[in-house]
């Protein structure tokens, strides 16, 4: 992994968390205030799953750097980064399926987290 890689993942994974903190949700990648389903970067989110809130994050990271090719690629590697060290830290490469196991907990998903960003090579 580059160090610009790790640095962009590590931002995602703590603007996920953020959002996570904010509000957590099951069964959507991403709900309204309402509590319908609507994609993960839409301004209408209002609660985002564990795949939901990186997907947001890097939507947002993503969006201002759409002309820039070399940035865009390097964006693109960091959420690969991020998928891969959520995975590691959920023992699941299914992170929609983890986050809506029976007897999840928001705890659980920060745990996960706050592991994968630690599992980062700084």
């Amino acid at each position: 992994m580059s160090e610009v890689a790790v640095d962009t993942a590590a931002a995602m994974l703590m603007e996920a968390r953020g959002l996570l903190v904010r509000s957590w949700s099951q069964g959507a990648q991403a709900r309204d205030e309402t509590g319908q389903a609507v994609q993960a970067w839409s301004q209408e989110a209002a609660s985002w799953s564990l795949l939901g809130s990186l997907l947001a994050s890097w939507y947002r990271h993503n969006e201002s750097l759409h002309e820039d090719f070399v940035a865009h690629s390097m964006d693109a590697r960091a959420l690969g980064d991020a998928m891969a060290a959520l995975g590691s830290a959920t023992g699941s490469a299914d992170l929609d399926g983890w986050n809506d196991a029976e007897g999840r907990h928001l705890a659980d998903v920060l745990a996960a987290v706050d592991g994968a960003i630690e599992s980062l090579p700084f």
